[in-house]
């Protein structure tokens, strides 16, 4: 079995954190690691050659980090580290694969796709079955009190965070434009079908509209199709994130962000929301800790997790989230998170004024929380998950 396991640190600064906790479990369970600096590719390119033995060393990065277009990894000959010395790629996306066209035609010999979202992984296998697919492995939590010695409820500032930042819906007024009145109706209609119905994987939504359009396409016209619209993806998220946090502050709830942009966001009563820009996954973590409520609005994920909801409960702090069919399977509503609609966005507001109002109810869910993600859902368990479900079966 392989022993050794290279991460790619460096570069955006959640998957750097998200490498880390892999990496402190993997040490853990005896495996030797190696830490990639994209801040300094040639030192680090040096060290990775010493490091890589062939037949004894695995990558497991996200978001294809170490595996496009780093050129201190190939050699004088053009030939790629991972290629040369037989090195398998396992890629964990923490995206949707529709972000990647370009970067799945590149990937290395022995490469890997690990999936957060068992409807990602479903895309994978219908566009690019080629390629070899790993276990489904959601997003998980980190706890800055892992003996669950945080603060109590009763003692923490914020009634509410919400970690993410926010872009206005306006911005993608240029996309949605640029190529005339006739696909700017395609693409509104796009976006009213998702709005009108949030429970739909949106490159379904938009594969359903190309179809009404051009009956006739292949997969690739469809994965084309899909592709040219990656904006959709991003803009319905910013819709729901900002219609939530506003629907909130709006009805006397104080929302505490921590992440750029939210002055962009129109509310009849900004006194109610506040936010920071400048703290990373640790301070992030900080203040889920600080808080009684944590808010999660899904990042489009309908059969996954986003780290927000297992980062809340695992510091005492009761998660209140749009569901997934994953999370329905994992989590209890009322018991160990708080569940809301999309469709039912007007009702949030009553919910959390309900849960404040119950304290001990909310000390049973943050107890129940805690206990769950520890036993199931922090990065050890996923990297344990990833050992045996894949890394010790690679030849």
């Amino acid at each position: 079995m392989r022993r050794k396991i290279v991460l790619m640190t460096g570069g955006t600064e959640t998957l750097e954190f998200f490498s880390l906790e892999l990496g402190k479990a993997f040490e853990k369970m005896g495996y030797e690691t190696f830490y990639f600096d994209q801040r300094q590719e040639e030192e680090s390119a040096a060290r990775l050659y010493s490091f890589a033995a062939p037949r004894d060393t695995i990558l497991v990065t996200f978001n294809f980090d170490g595996i496009h277009y780093e050129t201190s990894l190939f050699d004088g000959f053009g030939n790629y580290i991972w290629n040369e010395r037989q090195i398998p790629c396992v890629n964990i996306a923490v995206d949707h694969p529709f972000f990647y066209p370009e970067l799945f035609a590149i990937h290395p010999d022995r490469f890997y796709q690990v999936s957060i979202d068992r409807e990602h992984d479903r895309f994978i296998q219908r566009f690019y079955p080629e390629i070899q697919r790993g276990p489904f492995l959601p997003l998980a939590g980190t706890s800055l009190y892992p003996n669950g010695d945080f603060p109590p409820l009763s003692q923490r500032p914020y009634d509410l965070v919400f970690t993410g930042n926010y872009t206005s819906p306006s911005a993608f007024e240029p996309q949605i434009t640029r190529l005339g009145p006739e696909y700017e109706a395609f693409y509104r209609e796009i976006l009213e079908d998702l709005i009108q119905d949030p429970s739909q994987p949106d490159d379904l939504v938009m594969e359903r509209h190309l179809l009404r359009e051009m009956p006739e396409s292949t997969m690739d016209d469809l994965l084309l199709g899909i592709n040219s619209m990656l904006f959709i993806d991003i803009c319905i998220r910013f819709h729901f994130r900002g219609l939530v946090v506003q629907t909130l502050a709006d009805a006397g709830i104080h929302v505490h962000c921590l992440g750029k942009g939210w002055e962009q966001l129109p509310c009849r009563h900004p006194e109610n929301l506040t936010w920071e820009t400048d703290q990373l996954s640790y301070g992030c973590l900080q203040r889920q800790s600080q808080a009684k409520l944590s808010l999660n609005v899904m990042p489009w994920f309908k059969d996954g997790a986003h780290d927000r909801i297992f980062n809340a409960m695992a510091n005492g702090s009761v998660c209140i989230t749009d569901p997934s069919r994953y999370l329905k399977e994992q989590l209890t509503h009322g018991e160990n998170v708080l569940f809301y609609q999309l469709e039912e966005i007007s009702r949030l507001p009553e919910q959390i004024k309900d849960i404040l109002a119950a304290p001990s109810r909310m000390e049973e869910i943050s107890h129940n929380a805690f206990t769950n993600t520890m036993e199931h859902h922090t990065w050890a368990c996923r990297a344990q998950s990833l050992h045996e479900q894949l890394l010790q079966r690679l030849p």
